[in-house]
């Protein structure tokens, strides 16, 4: 009986996203040829399986944290139209009415997003590097005692590039990230509402929320963002980590973002030490806007 293969659809974006080129194609295919590199033909299938299973439940959530970023983005958008162009205000003599609220959806949307952030980082993410790729970085997610201890065990290990990616991370948002979950979750920390102002003109302005000195929108797009690639970053770290402890002359150089392909805008290659010209990628902090 010949082979029959399942193809299954995974989502409505293609290949020119750099959503699905990077976070789903490209790490699905540096697995292959990274992670599975060298291995006996007897353990791949059981190392491709295992790989997959914790990479699902990693991806599903940075999915979630962009969708919902989006969403926020959406809903801000839309209803500061609505108001300022009219729709949905009605202008009396001594009052005027807004005749919607986006209030609730907005709220949700935004409590999505940091639930499935804190999900996608700390428990997707942190499982796939260390029970696939031998990366344990549980101390990022500690108190502060135990994160300084963690980093001064990685600069004594040599991986110095990995300890200032990680408190650069830290300082500059995930800690945040985190405190304003547990105030969501532990203390009934909710979002503000939208407020309205009436200006000339008998026309109305929108004042949108704002969160760590960020309007909501701006924050949920900076945080997806921010989610997105230090997810795609410390997996191919880990990668390329394990592939250089056992010694195979391969490595991966960045491709600058002017010289990507439109229509599948990867951001890595692989490239052969003493055969390519390419400069060996270095993990260092950055932020970004290519997701969300």
């Amino acid at each position: 009986m010949p082979t029959i293969y399942q193809v299954r659809k995974v989502s409505d974006e293609g290949s020119s996203s750099p959503f699905i080129a990077r976070l789903f194609m490209g790490l699905i295919h540096f697995r292959d040829q990274l992670y599975l590199i060298g291995m006996p033909e007897q353990e791949k299938r059981a190392a491709h399986d295992a790989f997959d299973r914790d990479f699902k439940p990693m991806f599903e959530a940075a999915q979630a944290t962009r969708d919902a970023a989006l969403e926020v983005a959406r809903l801000a958008v839309s209803h500061t139209q609505r108001v300022q162009s009219g729709q949905a205000v009605t202008i009396r003599p001594s009052q005027y009415d807004i005749l919607e609220s986006v209030d609730i959806p907005l709220g949700q949307a935004f409590d999505k997003l940091i639930d499935q952030a804190i999900i996608a980082t700390k428990s997707g993410l942190q499982t796939l590097l260390r029970d696939v790729l031998s990366l344990d970085i549980g101390f990022f997610f500690s108190k502060d005692q135990a994160f300084a201890e963690g980093i001064e065990q990685l600069r004594a290990s040599g991986e110095s590039q990995l300890a200032d990616y990680l408190e650069e991370a830290r300082s500059r948002w995930h800690s945040d990230l985190q405190d304003l979950r547990a105030k969501h979750e532990h203390e009934g920390w909710t979002l503000q509402g939208v407020s309205y102002s009436l200006i000339a003109q008998g026309k109305v302005s929108v004042q949108l929320p704002a969160v760590l000195g960020y309007r909501v929108d701006e924050y949920a797009r900076l945080t997806a963002n921010r989610v997105l690639l230090f997810t795609e970053d410390l997996v191919l770290y880990a990668m390329v980590r394990q592939v250089t402890r056992l010694g195979y002359p391969i490595y991966l150089t960045e491709i600058p973002p002017a010289k990507r392909n439109p229509s599948d805008p990867q951001r890595f290659r692989l490239a052969a030490r003493g055969l390519d010209n390419g400069p060996p990628w270095t993990l260092r902090y950055a932020d970004g806007a290519d997701f969300a």
